[in-house]
C-alpha cells in the first residue's frame, strides 16, 4: 500500500491516483544468494511508488540492485534548485 511521496525529503501522504505520477517497478534479488530458494528461482516481485505532484515535476524513479529505489532528478539544474527548496522547508 502506498502511504506518502517517494521521495524521501517529501512527506506528503498519497490519497489519490488523479495526483502526482504512479510508477510501477520490478525488484529484483538484491544478491546473488538471494536470487535462489533451494533449487528454486526467486521471482522478480513488483511494487507501487508514487510521486506526489511537486516532486513528479522534478524528479523520477531510478531502481538501482544495491541501493533500492531511488529518486532523482529530472535535469541537474531543476534538481539542485528543488533540494534546496525542500532542504529549507523541513529545516
Amino acid at each position: 500500500m502506498l502511504h506518502k511521496c517517494a521521495n524521501p525529503a517529501c512527506t506528503v501522504p498519497f490519497r489519490s491516483l488523479r495526483e502526482g505520477k504512479l510508477f510501477l517497478a520490478e525488484i529484483f534479488p538484491s544478491q546473488a544468494n538471494e536470487a535462489f530458494i533451494g533449487n528454486r528461482r526467486k521471482l522478480r516481485r513488483r511494487e507501487h511508488f508514487w510521486l506526489c505532484d511537486a516532486c513528479s515535476g522534478h524528479f523520477t524513479l531510478r531502481f538501482d540492485t544495491s541501493v533500492g529505489m531511488m529518486t532523482v532528478p529530472l535535469n541537474e539544474r531543476a534538481g539542485t534548485q528543488f533540494l534546496s527548496q525542500a532542504a529549507a522547508n523541513i529545516g
